[in-house]
């Protein structure tokens, strides 16, 4: 869908571009490209498409300047009308949360997991030492299982305190810290995992596809128990209601 949505926007923008002249035309037809390539990337999975790499935008992102300027202001639109959120401590240990910033950002945290593909962490950010980047798309799945399984097998031997985000902390961010709870062995399986997250965090609502893809790897993930540092306790799951 969001694909469809970025496609159409494309052509409009490549029939403005016909129907104009000049500077305008190329504005025009600059945005409808930029469109065309992020259309591409959906429907492909390639997130390194948008230009993003270890956190920034690489050069190559200034192609795409018209959509990612677009997705900056559309997802700032969509913040206005949600209620203010900020990062939420699942266990101890592991945080959750969407778009960061400096004023909400947990003191004990020292590793930053960044899932956003669509723009660059800030400057801050990228500095910590703990800082991981898995480029995934909005609405889509991590594209390489295997780089989604070592960074878990990473994170599951982390003694600090992680933070996972995405740009709103509801789809994207939730399945990493689902896929973290069951390496860790803090949750039988995916779906006990993403029932704690939604208990402590109640906005959380990965897609169809983000459940699709933990339960496919849930194997190899629940290989992962007990093989870091020990046995872990596992935390209370949620009470059925």
């Amino acid at each position: 869908m969001i694909a469809l949505g970025i496609g159409v926007a494309g052509v409009g923008c490549g029939v403005l571009a016909l129907e104009s002249a000049g500077v305008v035309r190329l504005a025009w037809a600059w945005t409808s490209g930029s469109c065309a390539v992020a259309t591409a990337a959906y429907l492909r999975n390639r997130p390194e498409w948008l230009g993003k790499r270890n956190g920034g935008l690489a050069a190559r992102a200034l192609l795409l300047l018209p959509y990612l300027v677009a997705f900056r202001i559309a997802c700032g639109l969509i913040r206005r009308f949600r209620p203010p959120d900020a990062p939420t401590e699942i266990v101890p240990g592991l945080w959750v949360g969407g778009r960061i910033d400096a004023r909400t950002f947990p003191a004990s945290v020292s590793h930053v997991v960044d899932l956003v593909a669509e723009y660059e962490a800030p400057p801050w950010e990228r500095a910590l030492p703990g800082y991981y980047a898995l480029s995934v798309l909005d609405g889509g799945e991590p594209p390489d299982a295997s780089a989604f399984l070592d960074l878990v097998r990473e994170l599951r031997d982390v003694t600090g305190v992680i933070l996972v985000h995405c740009d709103s902390g509801r789809g994207r961010a939730p399945t990493m810290a689902a896929a973290i709870l069951v390496a860790r062995g803090l949750a039988p399986d995916v779906d006990a995992a993403l029932a704690l997250v939604r208990e402590r965090r109640p906005v959380s609502s990965p897609t169809r596809v983000d459940v699709a893809f933990l339960r496919a790897v849930s194997p190899a993930l629940r290989e992962l128990q007990g093989l870091g540092h020990g046995e872990r306790r596992r935390v209370r799951q949620p009470q059925a209601s």
